[in-house]
């Protein structure tokens, strides 16, 4: 039985969310204002906005987190762990590339690797930038507990930005339009 009091905050709770609607005035998630600031990385040809409590992961965390040899360039994570953000920047020849093509390649790798992952609806965004994002979405399952992912490829230039995001799937709707704006928010420096 739920109590008027539990109502009263959940419905709170969903219009503080709400009222912080952008990644420029911070977002409301897990009972708490999130701030972002634009982080640069790769000797500052990209830029995105990122949490303003997300670290760097130590080396020893990403070896224990990221089990095959292929780990990501960068991986930014928050203090407990749960929440990661990684980027890939790869250097290609110029040229048109269909990325929504590549990222469906890369969705049935995984799933035949995997054939218990659910997925979800794969979507074309686009960047605050005005690029196309290719993305996919899925549930994944570890040793104790499943996870929300989203893997995105992005082609500006000669480069192809590939990166992942990651919560505990419990926190799935806390994080996800965080994700999606910080995702949007990449932007390369040329």
């Amino acid at each position: 039985m739920e109590y008027f009091d539990e109502e009263v905050i959940s419905a709170k709770h969903i219009k503080r969310r709400d009222e912080y609607g952008s990644i420029e005035e911070g977002l409301y998630i897990q009972n708490s204002l999130t701030l972002f600031h634009k982080e640069l990385l790769f000797e500052e040809k990209l830029s995105v906005m990122m949490p303003n409590e997300f670290v760097i992961m130590l080396p020893e965390l990403v070896d224990t987190k990221y089990i095959s040899e292929k780990k990501p360039d960068v991986i930014y994570t928050n203090l407990d762990g749960s929440v990661n953000f990684s980027f890939n920047l790869l250097v290609t020849s110029s040229g048109e590339r269909d990325m929504s093509y590549a990222i469906n390649m890369l969705k049935t790798m995984i799933k035949n690797m995997n054939p218990a992952y659910v997925f979800f609806e794969d979507k074309t965004i686009e960047s605050v930038a005005g690029n196309s994002i290719s993305l996919i979405q899925f549930k994944s399952y570890g040793i104790d507990e499943a996870a929300y992912n989203i893997i995105y490829l992005i082609s500006i230039d000669k480069y192809i930005i590939q990166g992942a995001f990651n919560c505990r799937y419990d926190d799935m709707d806390e994080w996800k339009r965080a994700a999606f704006e910080m995702i949007k928010s990449i932007n390369l420096h040329v």
